[in-house]
């Protein structure tokens, strides 16, 4: 039997290696934009996370989204200290605005498979 992990630390750190402003379940107040917010959003058998961009433009928070959505839907089974076996987005990039911030930002989630959920 494999014991549940966690699997935020781990993605976050998949996409602070590619260079991307990342930080897990909340943004923090005085978050540097643009940046990346993943947070666990359920799943039974699999991981559904969260995944919201945060920038100063709205075009610039949907660009940001999309390219990681594709980079994690890509390369999800290199990502170190999860045994991945799928991942792919359950529905298309959502537009909205932060209601405490007031600034752009758009939303997915994403089905995460991996042997520790």
């Amino acid at each position: 039997m494999i014991d549940y992990k966690d699997p935020i630390p781990p993605v976050i750190n998949f996409f602070s290696l590619r260079g991307v402003n990342v930080f897990g379940n909340t943004f923090p107040t005085n978050a540097k934009l643009p940046a990346l917010l993943v947070r666990n959003s359920g799943g039974t058998d699999y991981t559904r996370i969260q995944l919201i961009y945060r920038a100063d433009k709205d075009y610039e928070a949907m660009g940001g989204l999309i390219g990681a959505m594709n980079l994690l839907e890509r390369y999800a089974s290199s990502i170190a200290g999860l045994q991945v076996v799928w991942c792919e987005r359950e529905a298309n990039p959502m537009p909205d605005v932060d209601q405490d911030t007031q600034k752009p930002e758009a939303w997915c989630y994403m089905r995460l498979e991996h042997l520790e959920a």
